[in-house]
């Protein structure tokens, strides 16, 4: 006697859902019978996407992950994206004193160039739905601190609809009707240069207290480092503590990812001071510090971060061993680190006068690390926190490290083109893929890192087989690959790394400021979070935002659901309405990492004028 699926108990079940690829066919599978209907809700949105994509965490509205997941995951592959400068408007708030309107220019009064920003963004969720959300970024521009929060759902959306037509829509919403609010936070003794932020890190959720305010520390370049709370709908600031650094210049700060975080500030003299981040205290004395750079030695801390609750890496140069990891507690500042890594096994190239690298009797054996970033552990690859993850070096490459491994890295990722470039800053996105920022030329530069728990889901499966192929030059299937055709074997095994200018094209150049700003390093990145399509960059005087999203979609991230509509074949005007309301979307230039000689630049097209049809690519490459 033969059994049917829908027999089957739940176990067996979800052993077969494990090994379905694409969500259209569980969405198939569920509209067979009402049991499998009720499994598939149940588990079965579940079970899809912690195998597909189980590297990144998301809320438990399974349906909408995988939709919003299956739908981010094909723009990454066809390098989809919406990219705008962004700056406080009209209707923004001037914190302390509540003023509007902010006049904020586009170089800072008393500045001689335009201001590095640093850069901080999360989200988080009220449990409504996987729409429901609200969003933070935060920079330091100049002196000035700049804050947006965004939120979006399906509340939001009964609040623009009884909004009144007209200001208060244009004012308070986006085209996506989110509610946006901006602030500028600024203390009339704080001057341009003198005072500029130097780090900004925002508390998380379970950081903080249970309030609308959000918190934030915030380290300026005169050596004030200080734990604020704002709260711009009540026109509110105010200065929580000062953490006491004896007035030593802060080089970057970072905040531990636990519900009772520590603070780590690099200070200008080679120490990492170490703070509880919270305190029934005004002024807060550090518990300990790290002597990083010995005293009479050359050298500098670029660069700190958790990777976990409990491990902090700082990044140092020049030096032989250029990266230090801490174990780090409130009960216990070690003198010495867990672990050191060192340029000897990490195939260190060094470019220049030699002469830069002091105090090392071979400037070969030398170098610097500006960047760090953690790599999230996955459900099928196991790991812990901290185990895994990035750092960024002066000869341009960037490099994985395991902590687990005897090895000084486990893998090297360099740009074949621009591969003299020092990274200044990394953003991972869970295993899948990482982005760095380059230190000319306002390069982008986007990597997959190809690693067991990382990526699982490929859209292009869903295509027709074609011998056209996308890739120049060509990748051919290999006879003995099983493959279907040259195009669904080159998305699987050739997904080649690509690099973004952030030069653009046409009016919206004048947005970013000055041609510096378009020739400047990648200072910051930021993103909410590993799920969201949203990402941030920072370069000279200004903070680009990306939306990760193909504008041809008929099927976004639901966040992108609400406002105008676009349906399929939606004329040129629709597409513009719902995507480009402001005409500042811009138009950047990409290659694809390739030998130079196979290299080809490729420019997006104006919003609504999409006439590209190259398979696997966006719309709007030309």
């Amino acid at each position: 006697m033969h059994s049917k699926l829908s027999d089957l108990p739940s176990e067996l079940l979800t052993q077969i859902v494990s090994h379905i690829e694409h969500a259209r066919t569980l969405l198939h599978l569920s509209l067979t019978c009402r049991r499998l209907s009720k499994y598939t809700e149940r588990d079965g949105w579940r079970v899809f996407v912690q195998n597909r994509f189980p590297s990144i965490q998301t809320p438990p509205y399974w349906k909408d992950a995988a939709h919003a997941l299956t739908s981010l995951s094909r723009a990454w592959d066809r390098k989809a994206f919406i990219a705008r400068a962004i700056e406080p408007d009209n209707a923004a708030v001037r914190l302390p004193n509540g003023s509007r309107p902010v006049d904020h220019g586009r170089r800072q009064r008393g500045q001689t160039m335009g201001y590095q920003p640093v850069l901080d963004s999360y989200e988080s969720s009220n449990g409504a739905s996987w729409t429901a959300r609200k969003e933070v970024v935060c920079w330091g521009a100049g002196a000035e601190l700049i804050l947006r929060t965004k939120e979006m759902g399906d509340n939001v959306e009964m609040t623009w609809q009884e909004a009144s037509i007209g200001r208060e829509r244009l004012e308070k919403y986006d085209q996506h009707h989110h509610k946006i609010e901006w602030a500028v936070c600024k203390e009339n003794h704080l001057q341009e240069g003198r005072d500029d932020i130097t780090s900004v890190n925002l508390l998380r959720t379970s950081q903080r207290p249970v309030d609308f305010s959000e918190y934030v520390v915030v380290g300026r370049a005169s050596g004030g480092l200080q734990y604020l709370r704002l709260l711009p709908e009540k026109h509110e600031s105010e200065v929580v503590a000062n953490y006491m650094t004896d007035d030593r210049p802060i080089r970057g700060a970072t905040i531990s990812p636990s519900t009772e975080p520590l603070l780590a500030a690099c200070l200008s003299d080679g120490t990492v001071a170490l703070y509880p981040v919270a305190h029934n205290k005004e002024k807060i004395k550090p518990l300990g510090e790290l002597d990083i750079i010995p005293l009479n030695k050359p050298g500098r801390t670029w660069s700190t971060r958790f990777l976990s609750r409990d491990r902090l890496a700082v990044g140092i140069g020049q030096s032989t061993e250029p990266l230090h990891i801490y174990h780090i507690s409130q009960a216990d500042i070690p003198t010495k680190p867990l672990r050191s890594f060192g340029t000897e096994g990490a195939n260190v190239t060094v470019y220049g006068d030699a002469t830069i690298h002091q105090g090392s009797s071979s400037s070969s054996n030398s170098s610097s690390v500006y960047s760090l970033a953690p790599i999230s552990p996955s459900s099928q690859a196991g790991g812990s926190a901290g185990d895994l993850f990035l750092s960024g070096w002066y000869d341009g490459a960037v490099r994985l490290h395991d902590m687990r491994s005897p090895a000084s890295c486990t893998a090297i990722y360099n740009d074949p083109i621009d591969g003299a470039s020092p990274v200044y800053s990394l953003l991972a996105f869970g295993r899948e893929r990482f982005i760095a920022g380059g230190a000319r030329h306002s390069i982008l530069k986007i990597f997959d890192l190809r690693m067991a728990g990382g990526k699982a889901y490929y859209t292009a499966d869903l295509e027709a087989c074609s011998p056209q192929t996308s890739r120049n030059p060509p990748t051919p299937a290999p006879a003995a690959s099983g493959v279907c055709c040259d195009y669904h074997h080159e998305t699987r095994y050739d997904r080649r790394d690509w690099n973004i200018f952030l030069n653009p094209r046409g009016p919206s150049f004048y947005k970013l400021g000055t041609r510096r700003s378009s020739e400047s390093p990648v200072y910051a990145l930021s993103s909410p979070s590993a799920a969201s399509p949203a990402l941030y960059a920072g370069v000279e005087n200004a903070v680009v935002q990306f939306d990760i999203v193909s504008m041809m979609d008929r099927h976004p991230d639901p966040v992108f659901k609400y406002g105008p509509s676009k349906s399929r074949g939606a004329r040129d005007a629709e597409i513009r309405r719902k995507w480009d309301p402001q005409k500042d979307v811009m138009r950047l230039a990409m290659y694809e990492q390739v030998v130079m000689g196979s290299m080809r630049l490729r420019v997006q097209s104006s919003v609504g004028d999409m006439d590209s049809n190259m398979r696997g690519w966006d719309e709007r490459w030309l």
